[in-house]
């Protein structure tokens, strides 16, 4: 039983399973033909038994045809006649076991009269019938059913079937074999019944005796069957699968080794099959296993490489905060949040010289690295477009024309870029397609500021932007985003959107930049919640305090023919 042993699971074995499965149907294999042989024997038996009893009942009414029984009944002697009957009944089988009694009666309206006594050869432990059930010229009642049989006769007389009645009947705990056969007299008189009982005890005896032999010899069959059938099992399927499993552990410890597993299975079914299997999954296995080492030290190499440009592109925005801390005409605050390891998104201001500040947010289409390339080289272009004394619409036409000279991708980007002139407060600004700004006068709420759009950069040659220019007060502020602030969704898939942001702003309308900021992201992660980050999410707020000495001069990077629009 060490195969038995070594299969072991939860629910057992196969082995178990299997001999349990046999025994199981060895039970009912013994009850099956028990039951049918038991039924086909009791049928037969009691058939033979039945016709055994109708012959003697007949054999005896032959011998003693012609006797005239109401004599006895005149009489009430025992004659010559009645020792005939009684002679008769003695030298036909009376001494055979398994008759129980003969008896002849006389049928009337209110009772059986017998005439002859009834002989008795009563199993042992049994008493002898009572007064009224044997002797001569007794009367005895009738039992349930009886009548109906006997009147028969007396409405029939001499024509009645030879046979009245053959059965098996039940008496005194004991089942009978019953035979009941008209005699007539010479004259056709009143009939008398010849009825004889035999045991059927035998039959019980009998079926007995087989159900053991029966049962003996399908227990021993199974018993065998089992036997032979574990050893084929243990031959072709519990060895077998114990070398597999044993493969299998070997393969799961070695699968770093570059040792194939081999099997020895040779049972031609299904096992060997799966044995092969196994062969080419190991070799599978230690495939995928080489590849998956090679893919993964690349990616710790992209990952790392991931880690470096996020790192390089957050070190080309500005980061550092206040970051002019020698200046207090403005304050200034912004922040990037990648969706991916790294952005398409970016922000910038720098000083342009010492009366003008440009600022810079933008969004380039699609994410990830391609994006982030991109937005590097629009940064920079931005940047040097306004350092070389570009106005806006200028910066931003030039950038343009560089980008679709070489724009294979069809990459573009939306940009909001501003020139601020510090002391006098006014900002000319274009819109190249990026989302709407939101301003606040002083001592006002933030409100969204619907500016003129113009196209997103890079999505055609030869576009022309148009300036505006916003007046601003001490104490104004104008927060600009990216698309990812009012597009961040939770999980029911609903926006942050515009009013939630303005709601958001106007919750703190007098803190500084910082604090601003900090109180739109906390906004944003409340109802994101545990959804997962959209898009690049960009901010930045300007909060321009003025200067009591500033100039108003001319700005010299206002382009002609710009609209002028106080903002109070």
């Amino acid at each position: 039983m060490k195969y038995y042993k070594k299969i072991k699971t939860e629910r057992g074995t196969i082995a178990g399973r299997n001999i349990l499965s046999l025994a199981l149907l060895g039970i009912f294999l013994i009850l099956g033909v028990c039951l049918m042989a038991g039924r086909l024997l009791y049928t037969r038996n009691t058939r033979i038994y039945t016709n055994f009893v109708y012959s003697y009942a007949h054999l005896i009414a032959d011998n003693i045809s012609g006797i005239t029984p109401t004599k006895f009944m005149e009489t009430q002697t025992k004659d010559e006649d009645y020792f005939d009957i009684r002679y008769t009944f003695m030298t036909a089988g009376i001494h055979e076991k398994e008759f129980r009694a003969f008896y002849l009666v006389i049928p009337t309206e209110d009772d059986l009269i017998y005439i002859s006594e009834v002989y008795q050869n009563l199993p042992e432990g049994k008493e002898e019938l009572s007064a009224g059930q044997a002797g001569f010229l007794e009367h005895r009642p009738y039992r349930p059913g009886e009548k109906e049989i006997m009147m028969q006769v007396l409405a029939e007389g001499p024509e009645a079937e030879k046979t009245l009645y053959r059965g098996l009947r039940e008496f005194d705990g004991e089942k009978l074999a019953t035979a009941l056969v008209p005699l007539y007299t010479m004259e056709n008189e009143l009939p008398a019944l010849i009825g004889i009982d035999i045991s059927v005890a035998a039959i019980w005896e009998a079926m007995m005796n087989m159900f053991i032999m029966l049962a003996v010899t399908i227990i021993l069959i199974t018993s065998i069957g089992i036997g032979v059938h574990y050893r084929v099992l243990e031959r072709t399927l519990i060895q077998p699968i114990v070398t597999l499993k044993t493969g299998a552990d070997e393969l799961v410890s070695k699968l770093d080794s570059e040792e194939v597993f081999v099997s020895d299975i040779h049972t031609g079914d299904e096992i060997e099959a799966l044995a092969h299997s196994v062969e080419e999954m190991d070799r599978s296995l230690k495939q995928k296993t080489r590849e998956l080492v090679e893919i993964t030290a690349e990616q710790e190499r992209l990952n790392t490489e991931l880690e470096l440009a996020s790192s390089i592109q957050m070190d080309m925005l500005p980061c550092i905060f206040p970051p002019f801390p020698d200046r207090n005409e403005f304050d200034i605050y912004a922040s990037m949040m990648p969706a991916k390891e790294v952005g398409g998104d970016f922000y910038d201001f720098f000083l342009i010289d010492q009366d003008h500040l440009g600022l810079v947010i933008a969004d380039v289409s699609g994410k990830g690295i391609p994006a982030a390339l991109f937005m590097m080289m629009v940064k920079i272009m931005v940047q040097n477009c306004v350092l070389a004394g570009l106005s806006p619409k200028q910066a931003l036409e030039q950038v343009n024309q560089l980008i679709t000279e070489r724009n294979k991708e069809s990459m573009f980007v939306t940009v909001w870029l501003g020139i601020l002139d510090i002391p006098s407060g006014k900002l000319i600004a274009v819109n190249a397609g990026h989302e709407y700004p939101i301003l606040k006068k002083p001592g006002g709420c933030y409100e969204l500021y619907k500016d003129r759009h113009g196209m997103a950069v890079g999505m055609m040659e030869g576009i022309h932007y148009r300036e505006y220019e916003l007046q601003l007060e001490p104490e104004s502020r104008i927060f600009v985003y990216s698309d990812g602030l009012a597009e961040a969704n939770n999980s029911e898939e609903k926006l942050f959107g515009i009013d939630r942001t303005l709601a958001a702003l106007n919750e703190v309308p007098d803190a500084d930049a910082e604090e601003t900021m900090n109180a739109v992201r906390r906004a944003v992660d409340t109802f994101v919640g545990d959804a997962p980050q959209f898009d690049d999410l960009t901010m930045m707020c300007i909060v321009y305090h003025g200067d009591e000495h500033a100039r108003m001069p001319e700005n010299k990077l206002i382009s002609r023919g710009v609209k002028s629009v106080l903002f109070m």
